[in-house]
């Protein structure tokens, strides 16, 4: 008796499910990396623009204590590796922040705030990764900060 074979054994199936999930697990984190890193730049595009804010405060704040101000400056060079809040007054570093190596951020190297809170020096940077690009622009005259994503 002849048999017809119509469908597939359950070997043959778990065998597929296997390969796919092999696949799966191999490309899977891929994508999700991507994600992760185009959020990183999001979130360092912001956590800059907060910090540049806090210096002019700090320059605002203490005008009357200290006549030369604050300033941010990165570090590193290329694409920065981090950044300091200092007093230009006393040198003193106030803050310090480090930048992960897949995020590329560049432009300018040293911003720095009046005691009437405006910026002399550099006015704006850019943070990378992944297709995702920011802007952060600091406008000199007030001192204000804009962050925003770069179509």
């Amino acid at each position: 008796m002849k048999r017809d074979k119509a469908g597939i054994s359950l070997i043959e199936g778990v065998f597929v499910l296997l390969l796919l999930a092999i696949l799966a697990a191999a490309v899977l984190p891929r994508f999700q990396m991507g994600a992760v890193r185009q959020q990183t730049a999001k979130t360092l595009a912001r956590q800059i623009a907060a910090d540049l804010r806090y210096t002019r405060q700090l320059a605002l704040t203490n005008a009357a204590d200290n006549p030369d101000g604050y300033e941010l400056v990165m570090n590193g060079s290329g694409s920065y590796t981090g950044y300091t809040i200092r007093n230009r007054q006393n040198g003193q570093t106030l803050q310090t922040s480090s930048i992960a190596t897949e995020i590329q951020c560049t432009g300018g190297r040293t911003f720095s705030y009046s005691p009437l809170g405006s910026l002399t020096g550099d006015t704006a940077l850019h943070v990378a990764a992944g297709n995702r690009q920011y802007a952060v622009t600091i406008f000199p005259t007030t001192g204000s900060v804009l962050c925003r994503e770069i179509e």
